[in-house]
C-alpha cells in the first residue's frame, strides 16, 4: 500500500472513532471479566458494586443519552458548517472534519455508545453477582463525553473566528512546505535548463487510468523504479492539476521505455476526485486567498479579513522561495532518472495576490497589504526575485490609481509601501517613472 493511500486512510473521518470503537470493545469484554471476579465485599474509593438490574439499567440508560447527544451535537454542527462553507469557502470544510479534534469528539461519543451496548450483551444473566468496573467505566466515559461536548463547542466557536481559520490552513500549507522541503529525494537535485533535449525526447506515453486531480507523486519510488528499469521518467502532470483520463501522467524514456510496465508507474501518482494538501502547496495558498477574496465583495465590505490573508500567505511566499523550478531533474549516480514539472516562486507569487490584486484594486486597504507583504518578502529572500516582486508591486499600484478616486492621504498611504519597496530591491528610477 502506498503513502497516498495510507495517508487518505489515517485522514478518513471513520479511522479514529474506528479506532475508538475497537478499543470500547476490548474494555468492555474486559471489564465484565474482570467483574465476574469480584466478591460481594470489593469496593473502589467507597463505591460499592452495583447490582445487576442497576447496572444494566445504567447502561441501557447511558447509551440512549450518548446517542442523542451525538445526533444533537453534530446536527448542529452540520448547521455552522452551512454558513461556515457560504461565507468563507466550501474548500475549507475539509479542514474542519478532518481536525483531530473534531475525529476524537466523535470517537470518544461513538466509543461509549459502543461500551455500553457491547457491556451490556456480554453481561450474563445465568447467575446473581455484582458489577463494579462495568458501570464504574461508563459512567467515566459519559462524563468525558460531557467534556468533549463542551470542548467541541469551544473549538466549534474558535475555528468560525477568521483569523483563527486562515493561521490553521497557512500553519498546514507551512507543515506541508517543510516536509517537501526536507524530503530526502531534493539531495539527488540538480539543474537542467529547459532548453535540454530530454525535455523534447519521444518515448513511451504512460496515460492517467482515471480524471481527478494529482494529490501526490512518489517521486524517490519513481526513480528507484527508473533505476531499475534503466529508462528516464518525464513527469507531464505536477502535483495540483487536474488530468483527465487517457492523457498523460509521464513519458518514459530510453531503450528499454517500451518493456516496462505502465501499471506499476501510474501507481506512484495518486490522482483523487479533490484536491488534498499533502503535497499541493498551492492548494493551502488558494483556501487562504479564497478567504480573502470572499470579503471583498461590496456585500461583505470586510477589507481586514483580506490583509489578514495576504499577511498570512507572505510569511508562505517567503519559505516557497527556496523552491525553484530550475532543480528539477533528479540524478542517481550520476545518470538523469527523473525530470519533474514543478511550479516555482513565481507560480505561487502569482497564485497568492493576482486575484486580490484585481479584485481589490477598488480597495485602499487590500492595496496597501499587498504593497507591504511583497516589501517583507523582498527583505528576506534572494535578490533574483527582486525584480518579479517591483514588477507586481508596480502593476498592483498601477491598478490602484487607475481604479480609485483617492485623496491626497489615501496616496500618501499607498506610495509609501511602494517607495520601501523601490528601496529595498533598487528601482529607484522605475519608482519616479511611475509617480510620473
Amino acid at each position: 500500500m502506498n503513502e497516498a493511500r495510507i495517508k487518505a486512510i489515517q485522514e478518513s473521518f471513520w479511522f479514529i472513532p474506528a479506532i475508538y470503537n475497537a478499543v470500547a470493545l476490548i474494555f468492555a469484554i474486559a471489564v465484565v471479566l474482570l467483574d465476574y471476579q469480584l466478591t460481594p465485599d470489593t469496593s473502589l474509593l467507597g463505591i460499592a458494586p452495583l447490582s445487576l438490574s442497576r447496572t444494566t439499567e445504567m447502561l441501557n440508560s447511558l447509551a440512549g443519552g450518548i446517542l442523542t447527544m451525538t445526533t444533537i451535537t453534530f446536527s448542529a454542527i452540520l448547521i455552522v458548517l452551512t454558513t461556515y462553507s457560504a461565507q468563507f469557502s466550501p474548500r475549507v470544510l475539509q479542514d474542519f472534519v478532518s481536525s483531530r479534534a473534531t475525529q476524537h469528539v466523535l470517537a470518544l461519543f461513538s466509543s461509549g455508545f459502543t461500551f455500553c451496548v457491547a457491556a451490556t450483551l456480554i453481561i450474563s444473566e445465568e447467575k446473581a453477582y455484582q458489577l463494579l468496573g462495568t458501570p464504574l467505566l461508563a459512567v467515566l466515559w459519559a462524563l468525558a463525553g460531557i467534556a468533549a461536548f463542551v470542548f467541541l463547542l469551544n473549538h466549534t466557536a474558535s475555528w468560525l473566528r477568521v483569523n483563527n481559520l486562515i493561521g490553521y490552513i497557512a500553519d498546514e500549507t507551512r507543515a506541508t512546505i517543510d516536509h517537501m522541503l526536507k524530503r530526502d529525494v531534493n539531495r539527488m537535485r540538480q539543474y537542467i535548463s529547459q532548453n535540454d533535449p530530454a525535455w523534447k525526447k519521444p518515448g513511451v506515453m504512460v496515460t492517467s487510468p482515471i480524471s481527478g486531480y494529482v494529490v501526490t507523486i512518489a517521486l524517490d519510488s519513481l526513480i528507484a523504479k527508473a533505476v531499475s528499469d534503466d529508462l528516464v521518467v518525464r513527469l507531464e502532470v505536477a502535483v495540483g492539476d487536474f488530468v483527465l483520463e487517457g492523457l498523460p501522467l509521464m513519458t518514459l524514456i530510453g531503450d528499454n521505455a517500451s518493456a516496462a510496465e505502465p501499471e506499476s508507474y501510474t501507481d506512484l501518482v495518486h490522482v483523487d476526485d479533490e484536491p488534498k494538501s499533502w503535497q499541493d502547496i498551492g492548494f493551502g495558498i488558494r483556501k487562504v486567498a479564497e478567504i480573502g477574496l470572499r470579503a471583498l465583495p461590496p456585500a461583505n465590505n470586510d477589507p481586514y479579513t483580506a490583509a489578514a490573508s495576504i499577511h498570512h500567505m507572505s510569511v508562505l511566499l517567503v519559505r516557497l522561495s527556496h523552491f525553484s523550478a530550475d532543480r528539477n531533474a533528479f540524478y542517481s549516480q550520476q545518470d538523469l532518472r527523473l525530470l519533474a514539472r514543478e511550479p516555482g516562486f513565481e507560480h505561487y507569487l502569482l497564485g497568492a495576490f493576482q486575484e486580490l490584486s484585481r479584485y481589490g484594486s477598488k480597495d485602499n486597504t487590500t492595496q496597501v497589504a499587498i504593497l507591504n507583504a511583497l516589501g517583507w518578502i523582498a527583505r528576506l529572500v534572494d535578490e533574483r526575485w527582486h525584480g518579479l516582486l517591483w514588477d507586481f508591486g508596480a502593476n498592483t499600484y498601477g491598478l490602484a490609481i487607475t481604479s480609485l478616486d483617492l485623496q491626497e492621504a489615501e496616496y500618501l498611504r499607498l506610495r509609501a509601501p511602494l517607495e520601501q519597496l523601490a528601496n529595498i530591491v533598487d528601482r529607484h528610477e522605475e519608482y519616479n517613472k511611475l509617480l510620473g
